[in-house]
Parts: structure tokens; C-alpha cells; sequence
């Protein structure tokens, strides 16, 4: 079992990563992907992308190198109602948009906080993506929260990048796996790129679901069908 797409990587509009879009799409055709996502940093990132940057997203082809390009964002959760660093005029333009935690955009809090500001961002209609949610800064209540996703037309994802240097990420998923397959809540699994070298490296995150068992028809992005299908099913609908 392997991803047919990345849905979330990151190309020099972020200034702490290192590939252009060209290169990002070369190396993943040459692993095979027929899909990445484009998902630089919001503006409440010091590294970010300025906001010109999502504006002019329509410049990007459909297809690089034979691999079809979803333009986007990973945005920032900023405060404890959910809601994210970027506005609707954009947001519905992107065909694919992560939301994450990260304490440069919010000050970790509670366990209730960050909660309730993950219920808030479900509310979202333009949200695809839980972004990166293990981490043991930013725990939330698992047995309440991850049944919501379920029919909520978006997924959470298991970020291989995530498991190799953010604390309680891959024990905390752990358990968050075992939910989803209880739950029949769809995921997703990313690379979290910062270079062209790592586009398509998920391997990590594929074990852990291994180890558990993990039904794999509930992962969007191993089946390039099932992968269409969610993209049919967003609320603005793309187009492969």
C-alpha cells in the first residue's frame, strides 16, 4: 500500500522550504504520485507566504510533469472558536486546504481550548484537513472530537513528517487511528514536504496504521479513485 497523492507539501513560497512548485511536481511523478497538493504557510507564520502568493494560485497548471497540481494552503488555527488566517475570497478559489495547530499562530492552551477551537474549525465549510494533530502541545479530548469528523467532509490526517520531531505525534496518533478505524472516520496521510526529496515519504505514518489494523479504505489518498471521489465530494467540487 502506498499514497497516489500528497495533499500536503510545501514549495519556497515558504522560506523554510526548498523546492519550487516545477521540482516539487518532477519528483513526484518520479515516485509515482499522480497528485500533490500546493499548501504553503498562511500569513500568521513568520515563514509564510504573503498573501499575494494565494491570490495568484489560479497561475499554477492544472498538471506538471504529468501530475495533477491542487492549489492551496496550510492555514493556521489562531484562536479557540477555529477560526483560520485566511478569508473566504480565498479560500473558495483553493482546491485543497489544510487547518493545523502551531504554536508560532497560537499559544497552546487547554485540553477543553483546543477542543473547542478544533469543533469550531469543523464549522468551516472550506476546510479539508485537520493538519498534523498529535502533538502532545495541542491534545484535545480524542474520544469526543474524532467521531465529529465523521461525515463532516473532512479528514484527519497522519503526517509522516510530524511522527519524527513533534512530541506524543506518533503515540497520540496511535490512538487516534484506533478511533477512526472505530468510527469509520476517513484520513488522510501526507508527507508534510518541506523539499522535493521527501514528497511522497510517508512511510512512517503507513507502519503505524499497519500496526493497527487500520481499514484501508478509510484513507482517501491510497486509491486514486476513492481520492477523485473525495475531491467531488468537497464543498466547492474539483476536478481532476
Amino acid at each position: 500500500m502506498n499514497i497516489v497523492a500528497d495533499t500536503h507539501t510545501h514549495t519556497i513560497a515558504s522560506s523554510h522550504a526548498y523546492g519550487t512548485i516545477i521540482e516539487m511536481a518532477t519528483y513526484a511523478a518520479k515516485h509515482g504520485l499522480s497528485c500533490i497538493a500546493m499548501t504553503d504557510h498562511a500569513p500568521a507564520m513568520d515563514d509564510a507566504a504573503h498573501v499575494w502568493h494565494f491570490f495568484n494560485l489560479h497561475l499554477i497548471p492544472n498538471y506538471i510533469e504529468g501530475v495533477r497540481v491542487l492549489t492551496g494552503a496550510e492555514t493556521n488555527i489562531i484562536d479557540y472558536e477555529g477560526h483560520i488566517d485566511l478569508p473566504e475570497d480565498l479560500l473558495k478559489k483553493m482546491d485543497w486546504v489544510v487547518a493545523s495547530f502551531h504554536p508560532e499562530a497560537i499559544k497552546p492552551g487547554t485540553v477543553e481550548q483546543h477542543t473547542e477551537a478544533i469543533l469550531g474549525m469543523l464549522k468551516n465549510p472550506y476546510i479539508d484537513v485537520f493538519g498534523h494533530p498529535g502533538p502532545n502541545n495541542f491534545k484535545f479530548d480524542y474520544d469526543y472530537v474524532v467521531p465529529k469528523f465523521k461525515d463532516s467532509g473532512k479528514y484527519i490526517e497522519f503526517n509522516a513528517s510530524s511522527f519524527t520531531f513533534r512530541a506524543g505525534a506518533k503515540e497520540n496518533m496511535r490512538y487516534v487511528a484506533k478511533l477512526c478505524a472505530k468510527h469509520g472516520v476517513e484520513v488522510v496521510v501526507n508527507s508534510d514536504s518541506h523539499s522535493p526529496f521527501n514528497v511522497g515519504d510517508v512511510q512512517i505514518a503507513l507502519d503505524l496504521l499497519r500496526e493497527v489494523d487500520f481499514p484501508p479504505e478509510l484513507i482517501i489518498n491510497t486509491d486514486l479513485e476513492r481520492f477523485k471521489r473525495a475531491l467531488s465530494n468537497r464543498h466547492i467540487p474539483v476536478v481532476y
